[in-house]
């Protein structure tokens, strides 16, 4: 027979087990290069950002997407973004050159998460100092819109190191 102080003691180690499971953000749709889910950009800024960042990839074939979210669900930004990263499936296909720039402004959570391939030419250190220098101070006077443009045009000049080259034929 059971006693209730044992069952009530399963019932908060499964909860405890289940819990985060349960309030991790969802993987948001992939609509485009910007995919504005906390309304972060007035919308010509984000059409504006939209057709910089596809020419900016068929200039380099880097793909790189920008993703702002209402919350992060208690999750942290570095898996979250890893996670949205991966299904997403940024980058050519055996370069692994894509890049996310997440944004929680809920939270004051921001990430470069780079591809494999990005790293051999923009390194997290590099990545970190844009959000150090770059963003952080923009994000901390209220301009989110601002820091989040001049970081991205920032991590798109390091980025263009890394050129690919076109097949022909």
């Amino acid at each position: 027979m059971y006693r209730p102080l044992s069952l009530a003691l399963v019932a908060l180690l499964l909860y405890g087990c289940i819990r985060p499971v349960a309030y991790a953000a969802e993987v948001p749709v992939h609509a485009g290069r910007v995919n504005d889910y906390a309304n972060v950009l007035p919308s010509g800024d984000r059409i504006e950002l939209e057709k910089s960042l596809a020419a900016y990839e068929v200039e380099t074939t880097h793909q790189v997407a920008v993703l702002t979210v209402p919350s992060l669900h208690g999750e942290s930004i570095n898996s979250f973004s890893l996670r949205v990263a991966r299904a997403w499936g940024l980058g050519k296909k055996g370069l692994d050159n894509g890049v996310l720039v997440t944004l929680a402004p809920s939270e004051y959570e921001v990430r470069i998460e780079l591809g494999t391939g990005m790293t051999k030419y923009v390194s997290n250190a590099a990545a970190q100092r844009i959000l150090d220098e770059t963003m952080f101070p923009a994000f901390r006077a209220g301009d989110l819109k601002g820091g989040l443009r001049r970081g991205i045009e920032r991590l798109l000049e390091l980025c263009r190191a890394y050129k690919v080259t076109r097949q022909t034929g």
